[in-house]
């Protein structure tokens, strides 16, 4: 019994071990190593591309390595477009596209482009820049359009974008709407792109960062084209500028509404454009209301000229495209007080000549003797014209002082009770009081700069880095100059140049819809570094080596 036990453990031991050996020598795929970045490359089409005389019913494309289709149909882009949709069958190397012989019309030209409709099995690398081309008839168009796309800041060649070519019969809205391409051709490395297998004509096209792969321009996705059309077998003669768009708008509306007692409405309504022209009025009982309003950032507040009680009165908002309206909401309390504000500068701040002060509640009157100006250890007095209500409509909502302030000087504004008296008859109760202080001169900087080479007429800017819209930045040349901005704050500016090359005294930026194309930005990659107290002087030529820019 005991030879028996001996012997089954050991016929137990050489299969446990057969069985490990078996499992180590099993084939699997080796972990780690690098990723395959190499896209699967085309060895062989049947038919081939380029034929004549084609009645296409199957196309046969063998590859380097195993591919399989994604998304296909929707990838692949048939111009002139076909009626039917072809099927996708693959197995291994080997791609088949099947068709229908009468999809074609005769003596006619076909692209086929396939997109990223084609990947490796493993990485998913697209087959790049992939299309047959073949002929109904025995002639196969071969006229080719050429171009180049740079950056509007740098002006260097951009590549990877998908140049889309439309017949010059096409209507720009029809284009920005998703009409599809008659031929696609993508940028290279240096900008330049070539349409290919076209048929004589005059043609329109545009170069998009196609993100999503939909074959047309979607509001958000740079873009570079050209207002000219070019008859095929020639070249446009100036790079298109490749410039970011506007994201698509969020929908204009009111978000509340709420009026108090006395007729004042509160209203929150953010716009979607900043330069937005808008108008605002209220109804009551299907009639219009005689209104003042005025808006400060996302709420807008409306008021009758005279207090009255509202009782769910309709906001109305009207601007250039839209229009809302909203119920108002009635509030049995008043809605703040008349002096809830506080000063709309910092505490130290730049010289001014007047000063505002815009109040929550629309005001009716100014009591200047009980204004008071102390500046340092001085007060002076504030005459009736130094202290006004503004003139921007009737019983404004804002006061304006006038006074030259002295830099390195400490100030001291105070409104003593009854100072200031709100449309409804509420005064100030208690003493207001707001302190600031100027800036010394030795606080600033200077900067001078000698430029040359300018392309045209344009604007100078220097601006704070990441403010462009600084009101100091601008200023306008028509030659090479020597400009100069005496009093910057310290800290980082960027300093660039918009070419104003059609001379019509506004930089346009890239605007599709409007078949606006962008005009050339220039910008000093290094960024100004402003000290207090420092005079800084640089030379700057705005020639780009090898470019030609032609508008």
């Amino acid at each position: 019994m005991g030879m028996k036990q001996e012997n089954w453990r050991v016929r137990m031991g050489w299969f446990l071990g057969i069985v490990l050996v078996m499992g180590c020598a099993q084939v699997s795929s080796p972990a780690g190593g690098p990723l395959d970045e190499i896209a699967p490359q085309v060895l062989e089409m049947t038919p081939p591309n380029g034929s004549s005389d084609l009645q296409l019913e199957s196309l046969t494309l063998r590859f380097d390595e195993y591919v399989v289709s994604r998304n296909a149909v929707s990838q692949m882009l048939i111009s002139p477009p076909i009626t039917g949709t072809p099927q996708f069958k693959t197995k291994g190397k080997e791609v088949h596209v099947l068709f229908e012989s009468d999809w074609f019309e005769a003596e006619t030209t076909y692209v086929l482009n396939f997109g990223d409709a084609l990947v490796d099995l493993h990485e998913s690398n697209p087959a790049e820049a992939l299309f047959f081309a073949f002929s109904t008839g025995s002639e196969l168009d071969t006229l080719t359009l050429n171009g180049q796309v740079v950056d509007q800041l740098s002006g260097g060649g951009v590549g990877g974008l998908r140049t889309l070519f439309f017949k010059d019969s096409t209507p720009w809205d029809s284009i920005w709407g998703g009409e599809r391409p008659v031929a696609v051709a993508i940028t290279d490395e240096e900008g330049f792109f070539q349409g290919s297998f076209l048929a004589a004509g005059l043609y329109k096209a545009l170069a998009v960062d196609d993100v999503n792969r939909d074959y047309r321009w979607n509001p958000g996705e740079s873009l570079a084209f050209s207002n000219v059309s070019v008859a095929a077998g020639e070249r446009w003669a100036a790079p298109w500028l490749f410039a970011p768009t506007a994201p698509p708008m969020s929908p204009a509306y009111i978000a509340s509404a709420s009026v108090d007692s006395s007729g004042f409405m509160r209203v929150l309504a953010p716009k979607n454009e900043e330069d937005m022209e808008e108008e605002w009025s209220v109804l009551m009982d299907d009639k219009a209301l005689d209104i003042l309003w005025f808006r400060t950032g996302d709420s807008v507040k409306l008021w009758t000229p005279k207090p009255q009680f509202l009782e769910s009165p309709l906001a109305v908002w009207t601007w250039t495209d839209g229009a809302d309206s909203l119920q108002a909401r009635l509030t049995r309390s008043r809605m703040g007080s008349a002096l809830n504000m506080t000063p709309q500068w910092p505490a130290k701040t730049d010289v001014r000549s007047e000063r505002t002060w815009e109040f929550g509640r629309v005001l009716r009157s100014v009591d200047p003797a009980l204004w008071s100006l102390r500046v340092d250890t001085i007060n002076l007095p504030l005459l009736p014209g130094d202290v006004t209500l503004s003139e921007s409509s009737t019983g404004g909502h804002s006061v304006e002082i006038r006074i030259e302030e002295i830099s390195g000087q400490k100030y001291q504004l105070t409104i003593l009770p009854g100072g200031v008296t709100s449309r409804e008859g509420a005064s100030v109760q208690d003493t207001l009081m707001w302190k600031w202080q100027t800036w010394p001169e030795d606080h600033f900087g200077s900067f001078t700069l000698d430029v040359s080479d300018l392309p045209g007429p344009g604007w100078l800017q220097c601006s704070p880095k990441g403010k462009p819209t600084a009101e100091l930045s601008r200023i306008r040349c028509e030659s090479d100059t020597i400009v100069g901005w005496p009093k910057l704050h310290p800290g980082q500016y960027e300093v660039g140049f918009e070419l104003d090359a059609n001379n019509d005294s506004i930089w346009q930026a890239m605007d599709p819809l409007r078949q606006q194309t962008p005009e050339a930005y220039f910008y000093l990659s290094k960024a100004l570094d402003v000290r207090s107290n420092w005079e800084m002087e640089w030379t700057w030529s705005l020639k780009r080596e090898g470019e030609e820019l032609e508008q």
